[in-house]
């Protein structure tokens, strides 16, 4: 190889070397999981970017870096604090045989509205329910009838994770939801549905109604995801931000 050869590939070999940097970038809110994909996306085939703890490693020309800096400090936000108010329609209420039905829930109740607060991102545990009577029939050892009447939880409960864009909320919901059985008075059945709602801040998403089926509320902006299942009540669910 001559000289200037030799000369000119240093040359290239040095601005090359010039051109790249790797720099580390760190994260506040958000973790490395959430933001690599968008950082790779970002890059493409211009650079290199992994992760390391809860920071990115980027490998890449300074002028894209410092624009990757500038979109990933839009995306590392602190997660909003979320008020969850859930509303059931039904109040105690008595069965079909005149016992007493007891209605209750996890979390505080006023005005007949349950409220959690609860983090962006962060699933929340809300349990709403009623203490039915079951009464189940024996003989004793003489031949007399007997009856005995205790109270089971018969519950609905849900884990949901919210997310905020703009004044829309999705709510991603992991249902269990508890039913008297029709064909044994003594039974209780367990169902558990998936399901992912979206509707408007501020304003009431129906998750559970009497007509059978899960649904987000019925405006123009929610989206429905339907359930087949009987249920026992009417359950809502509003979110509110929180300063």
């Amino acid at each position: 190889m001559s000289g200037r050869t030799l000369l000119a590939s240093l040359l290239i070999l040095f601005s090359t070397c010039t051109l790249a940097a790797t720099e580390v970038v760190p994260l506040n809110y958000r973790t490395s999981a959430d933001l690599l994909p968008v950082a790779k996306s970002f890059l493409g085939q211009d650079g290199t970017v992994s992760a390391y703890g809860n920071q990115l490693v980027v490998n890449a020309d300074s002028r894209q870096i410092e624009e990757l800096r500038t979109l990933i400090s839009q995306l590392d936000t602190a997660p909003k604090r979320l008020l969850i108010s859930v509303d059931t329609s039904e109040n105690a209420s008595r069965s079909a045989n005149g016992s007493r039905v007891i209605n209750y829930g996890t979390v505080s109740r006023e005005g007949g509205v349950q409220q959690i607060q609860a983090t962006e991102g962060a699933p929340a545990l809300i349990q709403v329910g009623q203490s039915v009577p079951l009464t189940t029939s024996s003989t004793d050892s003489y031949g007399y009838a007997q009856s005995n009447t205790e109270y089971r939880n018969v519950t609905q409960g849900f884990y949901v994770t919210a997310s905020v864009t703009g004044e829309t909320v999705h709510l991603n919901i992991s249902t269990n939801r508890d039913r008297m059985s029709q064909e044994r008075p003594d039974a209780i059945k367990v169902q558990s549905t998936d399901s992912q709602v979206s509707g408007r801040l501020g304003e009431w998403i129906t998750l559970a109604s009497s007509s059978d089926q899960s649904m987000a509320d019925q405006n123009g902006v929610a989206q429905r995801y339907s359930t087949q299942g009987r249920d026992d009540m009417v359950l809502r669910v509003m979110v509110q931000t929180l300063e």
